[in-house]
Parts: structure tokens; sequence; C-alpha cells
């Protein structure tokens, strides 16, 4: 009964769809702006827009792929389906008539537009569809890795050869949509196609947050967990900002290393928790320092881990300001260097390496063939060459590229589109990721993509006007023009210039049968004003075909007189990013230091590196290091210009001094803002009141005390003998040693003396 109900349904509102369409009449469906939600059909809708019957269409979101092609089909919860799931279709992953189809019948026109990330033309709708970029993005990035893992799902689950592919996978450095480079790790390609064999490319989409667009002020994910039942989100931020402020204010305090931080930022969050009079929190064990979110402890749940003390670092310059002047004034503060000794043009522009067919000789003798970096304008024909002269077994190198192509741009402007060749001696890939830097500099204005169509090689940067595309390696048609154009070139052109040997250097043209073509009798100077001269000719010269007899300088002149103007940049140097090397180094009181191949140290000086004093990208010209770009990870910090050094008795060298002094501590005092006055004596006094005292040792044995009373008497009756014995020996007298004791016999005795006295 339901299934007959839903159909008359089904009926009923296409009925209504076409008397409405039938009658002009805007239908209340096709006058409704579309979302994105609305793309996602169901297998009835499949089946009425394809005209196949409900089952084919079913069959087809079971195995997701419809007339052979793979379709993008995900699952819903429903009333309606088996076991309260329904599966829907995306209408952009169908054929290009249905979707055209289907998108007519919702009163939306498609119209043709190149594809920025493939190149190619699609049909897409107009502005009466709400467009979805973050859906879209999520979806180029599910199709990415389902052509990334592809060739893995075709093979036995379980097997060897599928665990040998993933290996082989992981191993290698991935270019993303997005165009950061990066390896992919085993288990990450194992989730990729356990999902996909799940779901399908739906399965591969990143999910999107519930909270996406809400403010998140967190302190730890363990105590945001905890706290959210407890407290709002006032007074979440109120204790994420108090602990943050704390943090750096024992920075800026100068407690050493980030571990001390943590400990006592640690028990800060302990008192900050506390004071929330949450009972779940006060009802847990007090725990120990060093304790982490797993103990489930109060010092595991407010643990602060290194990753946020070292967030805030940088406002340790204010207690080396206050405690280490030496170090402050030896290391932060600036100072300066003395000097103790003295479609239209250029909308798409092809650029490819050539050999020219000249044989020239080196100094030595040797034999050598010039190379052209060549950049051809594909609206007018016109063609800028710049030729290289190289070593031995040398090829062309990223620097050559980068001189030919600022001077490209200084004399034709900026291009809107660079379609470029595939292949090794352009160093592509690197390149691309100096455009990539390039627009971030312009705000969006050069645009990377590759008309290759391999993902593995795809560079993008999302927005911005200008682009650069590869072409696929040895396709000359894939190079508008050029080819032609340096053929005709070479051919009728250079051929007049001594030492041309037709292009066939195994069976070259000769002066004689059986000897070697007499090669070019000047320098290099002297073959660039004969090369120069040959491609004068060529602009001048009428050409037929798209030109209609005009020469390529009257081509140009025409769009001038239609009121064309070349794009230029207002900072022409940043194009030397393109081309730059990159280095780290750790800035010196603001100041950078870039050693060349071949050349002097060179240093570089900005007032955003001052009180910097960790390790820092910089981005140098390659060719010409006038200056050097400074980054922060992704984030560009400045633009460092060469440091002037002055005389010793210069005394703008002073002035330049007290400027640079100005601007530092302008910066200390903007951190100071930020921070507060701590007493470290008070903060470990209240740190180490959350710690144990020392514990009372128990008795554990009791020595018998008269033993020792008795000992202590005898040795104090030894010790009086032995004073006795030394007191009476120094009453004695020497001759005292021959004294006999008393005579018996003389006992009455009396001497003569003792009567007279009686």
């Amino acid at each position: 009964m339901g299934q007959v109900l839903r159909k008359e349904q089904d009926f009923s509102a296409r009925t209504d769809l076409a008397l409405a369409m039938q009658d002009n009449v805007p239908n209340a469906k096709a006058n409704a702006t579309l979302t994105q939600d609305d793309l996602w059909i169901s297998s009835a809708a499949l089946s009425e827009l394809a005209g196949c019957p409900l089952r084919t269409a079913q069959h087809a979101l079971k195995v997701r792929k419809f007339d052979g092609d793979e379709v993008t089909v995900k699952t819903v919860s429903s009333n309606v389906g088996r076991g309260g799931k329904m599966l829907l279709v995306l209408v952009d992953s169908l054929s290009d008539d249905l979707r055209e189809r289907w998108y007519a019948q919702h009163g939306i026109k498609l119209h043709e537009k190149v594809d920025p990330e493939t190149g190619e033309v699609r049909h897409v709708p107009d502005e009466n569809f709400q467009h979805d970029a973050d859906f879209e993005e999520r979806h180029r990035l599910a199709e990415w890795r389902r052509d990334l893992i592809k060739p893995v799902t075709r093979l036995p689950k379980g097997s060897a050869d599928r665990a040998a592919l993933i290996k082989e996978l992981a191993e290698v450095t991935h270019r993303f949509p997005n165009g950061e480079r990066k390896a992919v790790t085993p288990q990450t390609l194992y989730n990729w196609v356990k999902a996909y064999e799940s779901d399908g490319t739906y399965g591969l989409m990143r999910k999107r947050r519930s909270d996406t667009g809400a403010k998140r002020t967190g302190i730890t994910r363990a105590w945001d967990g905890f706290f959210a039942p407890h407290i709002d989100e006032t007074t979440h931020n109120d204790v994420a900002d108090e602990i943050t402020r704390y943090i750096r204010s024992l920075w800026g305090a100068g407690e050493r290393g980030w571990r001390s931080i943590s400990e006592k930022s640690t028990t800060k969050l302990i008192e900050l928790s506390r004071d929330l009079r949450v009972v779940a929190f006060d009802a847990l064990e007090l725990g120990r320092c060093g304790d982490t979110a797993r103990a489930g402890t109060q010092f595991g749940l407010c643990h602060i881990n290194r990753r946020m003390i070292k967030k805030h670092r940088e406002y340790k310059i204010i207690a080396v300001q206050a405690k280490d002047n030496a170090t402050f004034q030896d290391r932060y503060m600036p100072s300066v260097r003395r000097d103790y000794g003295n479609l239209l043009p250029r909308e798409i522009v092809v650029g490819d390496v050539h050999p020219v067919d000249i044989m020239m000789r080196r100094p030595d003798g040797t034999v050598v063939y010039p190379k052209a970096i060549a950049w051809y304008d594909v609206a007018t024909n016109e063609m800028h060459m710049t030729f290289v002269l190289l070593e031995p077994k040398e090829g062309i190198r990223r620097e050559h590229v980068a001189q030919s192509f600022q001077a490209m741009v200084e004399e034709w402007g900026l291009p809107q589109m660079l379609y470029l060749d595939n292949g090794s001696e352009y160093s592509w890939d690197a390149m691309i990721g100096g455009f990539t830097q390039l627009s971030k500099l312009t705000g969006g204005g050069i645009k990377v993509f590759d008309l290759d169509g391999n993902p593995e090689v795809a560079a993008r940067v999302a927005e911005g006007r200008e682009a650069v595309a590869r072409s696929r390696p040895y396709n000359a048609k894939g190079k508008p023009g050029i080819e032609g154009a340096f053929g005709n070139l070479e051919q009728v052109f250079f051929a007049t210039i001594p030492g041309w040997t037709a292009g066939d250097r195994m069976a070259k043209k000769t002066h004689a049968k059986g000897k070697d073509p007499i090669a070019f009798p000047g320098d290099a100077r002297a073959f660039l004003d004969e090369a120069g001269r040959a491609l004068d000719w060529y602009h001048k010269r009428p050409q037929h075909g798209k030109l209609k007899g005009q020469s390529p300088n009257e081509a140009l002149r025409g769009f001038i007189d239609q009121g064309w103007g070349k794009t230029v940049l207002s900072r022409p140097e940043v194009l030397a990013l393109a081309f730059a090397e990159v280095v780290e180094r750790v800035p010196d009181r603001g100041r950078v230091s870039y050693t060349p191949r071949r050349g002097e140290t060179l240093y570089f000086y900005h007032d955003d590196l001052l009180g910097i004093d960790r390790r820092i990208i910089l981005r140098v010209p390659a060719f010409n290091p006038e200056f050097v770009f400074c980054f922060d990870g992704d984030e560009l910090i400045c633009q460092a210009f060469p440091e002037r050094a002055f005389g010793v008795f210069d005394p703008r060298g002073a002035e330049e001094v007290n400027r640079r002094g100005k601007a530092f501590r302008r910066q200390i005092a903007e951190k100071k803002r930020h921070v507060a006055l701590l007493s470290l004596t008070e903060e470990t006094e209240r740190h180490i009141a959350h710690m144990p005292d020392a514990p009372e040792a128990p008795v554990a044995a009791v020595v018998d005390a008269g033993i020792i009373d008795r000992m202590a008497r005898l040795a104090g009756e030894e010790r009086k003998q032995a004073l006795a014995e030394a007191e009476d020996c120094k009453k004695r007298q020497a001759a005292q040693q021959w004294k006999t004791g008393p005579v018996k016999a003389l006992e009455n005795f009396k001497f003569a003396e003792e009567e007279h006295d009686d």
C-alpha cells in the first residue's frame, strides 16, 4: 500500500511539473533557488530522469555505476528505503546529457566554462544555483583519492600484490589537489581503500564538522571535553584567556624552559578549575606533577603540553630585555654593518626549450649547439627567445629559465596563462611551488593548474587570474602553435645563419661531401646579433593562417589600436620568487645572510625580523638575489633588502641604529600589553604548595640507652685518669726520680737544728 501511495505521489508531482513546463508557468520547484542538498536524487528520480526502469536505477545506485560510468552515491536515513536507509546519487557525477536535462527541468541553464582544475570545457549552472565551494573541494579531493587507490582496489583483498602496491604508493611523494606535496602513510591508504570499497567516492570525502564556523576557544582537548557539560562558553573563554595570559607572563618574567612553564601553568589551571566549583572535578584525585590525561587526575586533566607553551615563546624577549641587558644588546638590538674596505595578446603564452641547429665552437674548439628558451604568444605569433651556450654535459637550469621569463615579462607584460612543456629542462615542479608563493604575494594573481590530467603532478592555487599549465611529455599538439612557429623560424630564418645543419645532426648539411660543416664564424655576441636580426625579420614578415597576411608586429598593433594594454605588476621584483632558492636561517638582530655558489656573503635586513631567534625560510632569487622573501612556515614575514654598510665615521650609521632601536622597542612594548608582571619567587612558592611535604620516617628499631651511658662513663673515667697522670708529671722534678722511701730506723731521730728550735 505504501509503495502504491508513493508511486501516485511521484506521478502527481511529475505531472504537475510537466504541465507547468508545458504552459511556460514557473513551477514552484523550478522557481526556487537550489542548494547543494537538492543535487542528491533518489533512484526513482534517476529512473524518471534517464527514462530507464526503476529496477535498473536501483541496481546502478547499489553498484555505484550508471551507463558504465562511476557515480557518487551516499546512504541517508529514511522511512522509505529498506532498513531505514536510502541511496542517493549526486547529479553532477552523472553524464553531461543527464546533468543538462536535470538542470533544465529545474529552470537553470548551463553555460560553458573552463574548468580551472582540468582545463576542460564544462557545462556549469548559472548564478541561480547556490555554489558550495567547500563541498566541491571535498568532492574533488575524494576523486583524487579514488584515482590514487584505484589500482589497489583491482587487486585481491589480503593479497601480497595489494600490500606491495600500497607500500610502493606510500614511498612516493604525492601532489595533492591543493598543490601541497607530501607522502601518505600505508595505514591511511588502507583506510582509503576500506572506505572506498564500503561507500565508494562518497566514503572518501572529508566529513564536515557539525560546529564548522563556530568560534572555538580551547585550552586542551581533555579539559575542554571534561568541563563542556558543566560551564558555559563565556566562562570557558575567560579561563582560556586567563591561562594564555599566564603562560605569556611566565615567558615575559624569564621562566627558564618550557617544562617549568608547563608545570606552573598546570597548577595554575588546577586553581582556576577549582574556582569553577565543579563537583566532578573536585571529586578527582589530585595526582602528581607529570600526569597526563590518561591518569584521570586533576594534574592529568589540567596538563598543559609543550606545544601550547612554545606557541607563546616570543614573549620571552621581555625577560631578556629586563634581566640580561648584555644578551639583549648583543643578540637582539638592531645594529648596522660598518664597511672597513669601501587571448588577447599575452592571454596564452607557450613556453618550451628548443635546440638550435647552428653549430658553434667554444673557445677550446669543442662543438656546441645553442639552446633557446622560447616563449610564444598564441594570439600574435610573437616569439621571445633567450639563447644559452651550455658547457659540456650541462643542461638548462632554473636560473636560465628565470632570467628568460623575467626578460619576457619585462618586454611583453605578465601573461594570463602559461602553457609549459613537461620536459625535464624546466624543473617545473620546483617552479610551480614558486608560482604558488607568488600567488600569495599578489593576492591570488597567479593560478597554477595542470592540463595533463595527472593528479600526481597537479599543482594548483585556488584563486587568481593568471595560470600555469603543463602539457603531456613529447606532445607537440599539446603546445598550441609553438612547434609549427619554431619549425618555420628554423627552416626559413635561422637557415640563413652560417653553421646551420638543417635539423638532422646525424645527416647534417655540409659545404663539401664527407666533411664537417663550417661552424658559425663569430663568438656568442656575434651569434646573438645574427639571431636577433632573424627574429626581427620573423616579426616583420607577413604570415598566412590565423594572421591572414599580417605580420606578428601588425597583429599586435591591431590589438593596441583596439584598446589592449599589457598587464604589469606593481612590484615586478616578486617575479623572481617563482624561481627562488629555499634556505633556512636564524635572523641575527633583524639581519639574515646568504652565500651564493659563486660570490661573497650577502646580508639582508628588515625591521620585522627583529627579536626572531628561530629558524625561518628564505626564498632567494636564484639568478639575481637583490632581495629575499622571509617566511615563517607558509606565512610571509617580510621582504628583506640588502643591508647598507656605513663608513666608520659616517653619522648616518648612528642614525640608523637609533631608528632600528625605536622600532624594536615599539615591538616589545606591544608584547608587554599581553603579559602580567609576575614574581617568580611567589609563583614558585604557590606552585610547590600543590606538592606533598616530606614524610615523617617511622621508628624501625630501639637501641639500649644503658649500654651507651656505661660506655660514656668508662670513657669519662679513662679521660680523668689520663688528665691526672698528665698533671702529676708536671709536678715532678728531675731529682725526685732517685728519692727513696722512709727509713724505719730513723723514725724517732731528731737533728740538732730541730732541738735548738724547741
